[in-house]
């Protein structure tokens, strides 16, 4: 009898040993479970922070622009363009350029795109056929992005009636700005100043380009002498001039 009940106390301490067992080899693999859980939590939080990041960072360059194009007629506007040669905001500086910026969905457009779209517009165009004048100023931004949108704006322009294109130190443009003009009409008011300094700003910015470009025929006769030998007589469409 007594044999019996030892080896069923010795099967029952079998039985508590197994269970502490158990219960140790659970409770690793729990925490082991628990460290892996944390590793690739952290591998998360890691990877959203660069995903972050490079969002933030793209949106940043993206919508940072690196240089202007001013397109005055009567309307006025200006076109800021990001590294990428795209259209990143659109600018207006009077009411038809208000009007005619709400007219043409050119932003995130390529700017050779949008400009063409802008020449082709139909007020823009009976403008320039009743014998107004478009002036296209692209900023100097100290890079080749500028050379190369002056250039490309020549070859729009090429064949175009009465339009011209100009660059502007990117100085200039805080000074427009500040006047509440776009870069290419403030870049005619300079050039208009430095010869009649009694003409004010104000006077200017209500002018077209055409009563501008005339204005300047008078106080530099020899600009539009050049101009007509440029244009076959003043029907030719590609003309820079250095007015920095």
């Amino acid at each position: 009898m007594k044999d019996r009940l030892k080896t069923a106390f010795d099967q029952i301490e079998a039985g508590e040993d197994l269970k502490q067992k158990t219960r140790s080899f659970l409770q690793k693999k729990t925490r082991g479970y628990t460290r892996k859980s944390m590793v690739n939590y952290q591998y998360a939080v890691s990877f959203a922070a660069c995903f972050l990041v490079l969002l933030l960072g793209g949106n940043w360059l993206y919508f940072t622009p690196t240089t202007k194009i001013s397109i005055d007629v009567n309307p006025s506007i200006e076109l800021s363009i990001n590294r990428f040669d795209r259209v990143i905001s659109v600018g207006a500086f009077n009411e038809d350029g208000k009007e005619l910026a709400e007219a043409l969905p050119v932003k995130f457009m390529g700017y050779v795109e949008a400009v063409n779209q802008i020449m082709d517009n139909e007020q823009v165009a009976k403008l320039l056929s009743d014998g107004e004048v478009m002036t296209i100023t692209v900023v100097e931004s100290g890079g080749k992005q500028s050379v190369r949108i002056l250039s490309e704006m020549e070859s729009c322009t090429a064949g175009r009636q009465n339009t011209y294109c100009y660059s502007v130190d990117s100085d200039k443009v805080g000074q427009a700005h500040a006047h509440g003009m776009s870069c290419g009409k403030y870049r005619a008011f300079l050039e208009i100043q430095a010869a009649a300094p009694g003409i004010s700003l104000e006077e200017v910015q209500d002018m077209t380009m055409k009563e501008i470009q005339d204005l300047m025929r008078d106080l530099y006769p020899e600009n539009g002498n050049e101009e007509k030998r440029h244009h076959g007589g003043g029907d030719g469409h590609r003309y820079r001039h250095g007015w920095n």
